[in-house]
């Protein structure tokens, strides 16, 4: 059974506060706020910090933090990007450690579709480099960076398929790294859901869900794409995952009618 949570994603127009307390009505236990304005590093002085987990205890809320999605590339063959990623990031793990936050959630960064390929082994070289530096601050911060696949596009994402990505993690178990296997990226890459799930195992520390069609990363609600979700959970209770599960979705509509389709077919806890 699942313990869900939802994303405040960057452009939210439902205030923090509201947010928190729609994702309570519904049932959840996580609320997973990505570091985009307002809510990077560096605009997230000591108030805005205490402010933040007060309105998630008032709810019981476990915060989990996503790392940038834009401007950033832990994979950039670009040195100067590369190191400015890390820095970015890095400052994400201190706040997710100042929100009490126990994850970040961190995107491993993408190689340009116009390059030649044979430079592709450089980009994996500058992300070992990239998560080597990381990982040092998140230990010593208590918090586990938990590497997330993307969704197929002109690029080329560093994680973008199962063998990938369990080669990363595997990788950095030893420091700490897990698996965010994010249903609706996975599904753009043609990728088998359940053997996803199967290789990945106890690796897994999270899961995002929305739905798609199999082309672009449309983040509809659940059932309004071509997911098999009812086969995908099927899955996940035999590998025994129980980690946290976010609905990545646009509006409070898709997250009802979401959250209704996973109580419909028996695996919300609530």
């Amino acid at each position: 059974m699942m313990d869900i949570g939802a994303s405040f994603y960057a452009g939210c127009e439902i205030p923090f506060d509201q947010f928190l307390g729609m994702c309570n009505d519904l049932g959840m236990s996580y609320v997973e706020i990505q570091t985009e304005h307002p809510y990077t590093p560096s605009e997230m002085d000591r108030k805005r910090v205490k402010e933040v987990r007060e309105l998630a205890d008032t709810y019981g809320f476990d915060i989990i933090l996503h790392g940038p999605l834009f401007d950033t590339n832990l994979s950039s063959l670009k040195e100067c990007i590369r190191n400015a990623s890390v820095k970015f990031t890095q400052e994400c793990v201190e706040l997710a450690s100042r929100l009490n936050a126990d994850l970040l959630v961190v995107h491993t960064g993408s190689f340009p579709g116009d390059l030649p390929s044979s430079l592709m082994s450089k980009a994996r070289d500058q992300l070992h480099s990239s998560l080597s530096e990381l990982t040092k601050i998140a230990v010593n911060s208590n918090v586990i960076i938990g590497l997330e696949n993307k969704q197929k596009t002109e690029d080329r994402e560093l994680v973008l398929y199962p063998n990938e990505h369990l080669k990363i993690v595997e990788a950095f178990r030893d420091q700490g790294i897990r698996a965010v296997l994010d249903i609706g990226h996975a599904h753009t890459a043609s990728c088998d859901l359940a053997d996803y799930a199967r290789l990945l195992n106890d690796l897994i520390i999270e899961l995002h869900l929305h739905d798609n069609n199999g082309i672009s990363d449309d983040h509809l609600p659940l059932g309004a794409g071509t997911i098999n979700f009812e086969s995908f959970f099927e899955t996940v209770r035999s590998i025994g995952f129980a980690g946290p599960t976010i609905l990545e979705l646009k509006n409070k509509q898709d997250l009802e009618s979401s959250v209704e389709f996973i109580r419909r077919i028996g695996v919300l806890k609530k």
